[in-house]
C-alpha cells in the first residue's frame, strides 16, 4: 500500500521521497510514523517512548488535511492507499 508523505522540514534518510510503500496487512498511523523513523535511521522519532504519542509540542500530524492529535487512539487510526500523511514540525514561540 503506497502512503504519501509530505512535511515541512526534510526527513532524514527520505531526501527526495513523496510516498511509501508498506506491506502490512493493516496500515495505521503508528505504523507509518514507525517506518519513517526505521528509514531515518532512528535520527527522528514521532512517538515518545514513554508516552507512546506524538508531542503536539514537537510534530503536527494531519491525515489528508485533517488535524490528528497523535494520541495512543489516533495512532490506531486506519489508512488507505493514497492517503497522505503530514508531518510538520511545530512551530516554536519566544519572546
Amino acid at each position: 500500500m503506497k502512503i504519501r508523505i509530505d512535511s515541512n522540514f526534510v526527513l532524514p534518510g527520505l531526501e527526495g521521497v513523496n510516498e511509501i510503500d508498506l506491506t502490512h496487512p493493516h496500515i495505521n498511523l503508528r505504523i507509518v510514523l514507525e517506518e519513517l523513523a526505521f528509514r531515518s535511521s532512528g535520527r527522528v522519532k514521532f512517538i515518545r517512548p514513554m508516552t507512546d504519542f506524538v508531542d503536539p509540542m514537537d510534530f503536527v500530524i494531519e491525515i489528508n488535511g485533517l488535524p490528528n492529535p497523535g494520541s495512543k487512539e489516533a495512532l490506531e487510526m486506519g489508512l488507505n492507499e493514497g492517503d497522505l500523511v503530514i508531518i510538520k514540525l511545530s512551530p516554536l514561540g519566544g519572546g
